[in-house]
């Protein structure tokens, strides 16, 4: 899996989409979360557009209402899925927050008159950018894939398990995978 050209700033690392789905990408934005190593991938308006464009949803010009905007968008996000993935109960303030982006969410979908199939309205604003990335968080926690929400026991990261077996352990085995393996080797060996 490639990285992105997100811009890492002084962050050694790199970012990919490797959640299996919009909204889980989306809150990967952070990694190491709540780690001494967090780093925050949208700590600018460019390395946004840059995520929106690689993800296919419409971009435009952000300022710093917009970036905080996203920002605590996804915060409400990772609060109610990353302890769906820990096999906890989200707080009901956060899945309160998470109804009334999804409510105006909805408010923005309509019928194409042409092609009878779903279409947004032209977003006003940022959050309206993130529309799809909202309706995506509800279908996967509303679904019977909510029990394929998985976080990699190395870097919290969260991912949709796809695997027909249902055993994915890691978000990249190339990078955690490979770390895990390695650091478990090391304690063995010793």
């Amino acid at each position: 899996m490639e990285a992105l050209a997100l811009d890492p700033g002084e962050y050694r690392g790199t970012y990919k989409l490797i959640g299996g789905r919009l909204s889980l990408n989306f809150v990967n934005t952070v990694s190491w979360p709540d780690t001494a190593r967090q780093h925050d991938w949208f700590d600018s308006t460019e390395n946004v557009v840059q995520w929106l464009k690689a993800v296919r949803l419409p971009g435009r010009d952000l300022n710093s209402a917009d970036l905080a905007a996203v920002v605590s968008l996804r915060a409400t996000l990772t609060a109610v899925l990353r302890p769906i993935a820990h096999d906890k109960r989200p707080a009901k303030i956060a899945v309160d927050r998470l109804n009334e982006y999804l409510v105006r969410a909805h408010a923005k979908r309509v019928i194409d008159p042409l092609t009878l199939s779903w279409t947004w309205k032209s977003p006003k604003t940022a959050v309206d950018l993130l529309g799809p990335v909202l309706l995506d968080a509800a279908a996967l926690i509303t679904s019977g894939l909510r029990g394929r929400l998985r976080y990699c026991p190395s870097c919290d990261w969260l991912f949709e398990d796809q695997t027909r077996n249902g055993m994915r352990r890691w978000c990249d085995m190339a990078d955690c995978g490979s770390r895990d393996k390695a650091n478990r080797y090391y304690h063995r060996s010793r």
